[in-house]
């Protein structure tokens, strides 16, 4: 969503080797999985106990990631799970940059269209509109996908009046692409759940453009295209005076973008169409395809396997599936699931839809680690979603309990690879930007994400405040924003409510001195009627 901070970046580039997937399971192996889950007596601490991952098994975990990352580095995918693609930008924002551009970022199932304007010195400027793309854009054509986003960039310009002016556009674009130019990359293929059809092989680009050229409404020119992760960082460094170590994505899906010396990336700058002569350039690690060959099957549980199975890209991109949104909720589906069979929740009265595939989001964890203790209303809306009638309050607990597991080492995971690319940095301190709505939503990522890092740190490493300081500082500073508005309106309603009271009662007040001064006055004249009857009595 930042792609245009990138504009003063001298020339971004990068390559990725073919696409990479693990061997399909047969089908046999597959009911042989399911027949074991069914056959075996659990219970919730057996089924819990599958999650959870010692600090040795996590630096088990880093030490493979960072020996992918090195093959990466010097081989690309022909040797690695983790492509290493370089960007070819050299260093991060130094606070000079200034103009108007437009913004676009299309990643995971959302799309963001922003208006920026940038002067040294001055806080950013930013008019945006959000969507969620529609079921028929992300698994229809291709053509549909991108009509869709020249659409809402067009709708988006004109409700401006800046269809004419030709601003310069950055693309945002979180998918594997093998990059041979700032505005030239061919997609290798789709993840996070995409399947458009007729995009894969073909320039993203290009697509784009034909596609703002279908709409005609318009006029713009495509000047970059970055990475999700890149753009973090770089939007990171701009906030936080030109530092950021490493750029991380934890949304629907989960990838990270560090500094890396040049010297060392030998597949990314083999393929170079320009010599490149800086000494250190962003590195768009796609860290979620960590698992591909089999080489992490010590972190995968039979619930990540089922769901591998049957998603839409079986075998690719493991380390998203263990760590982003993308899956979580599917996990503590089947977690339920086979409680539920073994009647150790709900009774073994579940529903229907309980048992249904992708009928329990991630969002749903959310929501049920943030109800407040003992209301459990949040909670007990879900299980009427769901169709689950009779529960408990333990089984509420249960629930929550499923629910913290899952998604608990999920934040491990995420620290774990994360603490891989610092040690790779070790610098004494560093300073961290994470982005992506699993990150921002969850109630506990953050705090959990923290711990652990600092648990599987080299020793003389610190990143202090660094997973709190860099973009979900811009999330919690969004937060008490509205926070601030939301006290400012129910003050203002307050006061309002206040006036109306002294309102009211200065009213009622009149209303009583009028009475009191007409009872007076009526009374007064009752008198001098009295008198005068009385003087006319006499006078007769």
């Amino acid at each position: 969503m930042f792609a245009t901070l990138e504009l003063a970046c001298k020339y971004r580039d990068w390559r990725d080797g073919p696409s990479v997937q693990r061997p399909k399971k047969k089908s046999t192996d597959l009911q042989k999985l399911a027949d074991q889950l069914n056959d075996e007596s659990i219970s919730l601490e057996s089924v819990m106990a599958e999650f959870k991952l010692s600090n040795t098994t996590l630096r088990r975990m880093m030490s493979h990631m960072s020996d992918n990352m090195d093959r990466g580095l010097e081989k690309g995918l022909a040797k690695s799970t983790i492509a290493m693609l370089p960007s070819f930008v050299p260093e991060l924002p130094n606070g000079t940059e200034r103009g108007k551009y437009i913004a676009m970022d299309l990643g995971g199932t959302n799309l963001r269209v922003m208006l920026m304007e940038i002067e040294p010195g001055e806080p950013m400027r930013t008019k945006q509109f959000n969507t969620r793309m529609p079921n028929a854009a992300m698994h229809g054509s291709g053509t549909k996908l991108f009509d869709y986003i020249a659409k809402a960039l067009a709708d988006f310009l004109i409700e401006r009046e800046l269809q004419d002016e030709n601003l310069p556009v950055g693309f945002t674009f979180s998918y594997p692409c093998d990059q041979t130019g700032l505005r030239s990359a061919t997609l290798l293929r789709w993840t996070k759940g995409v399947t458009a059809t007729g995009c894969v092989g073909k320039d993203v680009v290009k697509l784009l453009e034909d596609a703002i050229e279908r709409d005609g409404r318009v006029k713009v020119s495509i000047v970059a295209l970055i990475n999700d992760t890149v753009g973090t960082m770089v939007a990171a460094a701009y906030e936080g005076g030109g530092k950021c170590d490493l750029g991380v994505i934890i949304g629907t899906g989960t990838n990270a973008s560090y500094m890396e010396s040049s010297k060392n990336i030998k597949h990314g700058l083999a393929s170079a169409t320009e010599e490149y002569l800086h000494k250190e350039m962003i590195i768009d690690t796609e860290w979620g395809g960590f698992g591909d060959r089999n080489e992490a099957e010590y972190i995968f549980t039979r619930y990540d396997k089922i769901v591998d199975s049957k998603s839409d890209h079986p075998g690719v991109n493991s380390l998203d599936k263990l760590i982003a949104g993308m899956c979580m909720g599917e996990l503590v589906r089947l977690v339920l699931e086979r409680l539920c069979e073994n009647k150790v929740i709900f009774n073994g009265q579940g529903s229907k839809l309980l048992s249904t595939r992708n009928t329990f989001p991630t969002k749903y964890i959310s929501e049920i680690l943030h109800d407040d203790c003992g209301s459990y209303l949040n909670t007990r809306l879900i299980m009427g979603e769901l169709g689950i009638e009779e529960f408990s309050f333990s089984d509420m607990l249960l629930l929550r309990e499923v629910c913290i597991t899952v998604s608990r080492r999920s934040a491990n995971l995420a620290a774990a690879a994360i603490a891989c690319v610092l040690n790779r940095v070790a610098k004494p301190y560093m300073l961290v930007a994470i982005d992506g709505s699993t990150y921002k939503y969850h109630p506990f990522f953050n705090h959990w994400v923290t711990e652990k890092v600092r648990e599987l740190l080299n020793p003389g490493l610190d990143v202090r405040a660094a997973l709190i300081a860099a973009i979900v500082s811009r999330v919690k500073r969004d937060e008490e924003k509205r926070r601030k508005e939301e006290e400012a309106r129910l003050k203002k309603a307050e006061e309002q409510r206040q006036r109306e009271v002294a309102e009211r009662e200065a009213d009622k007040r009149a209303d009583e001195e009028r009475a009191r001064k007409t009872d007076e006055l009526f009374r007064y004249q009752l008198q001098r009627k009295q008198e005068d009857e009385v003087l006319n009595i006499r006078d007769d």
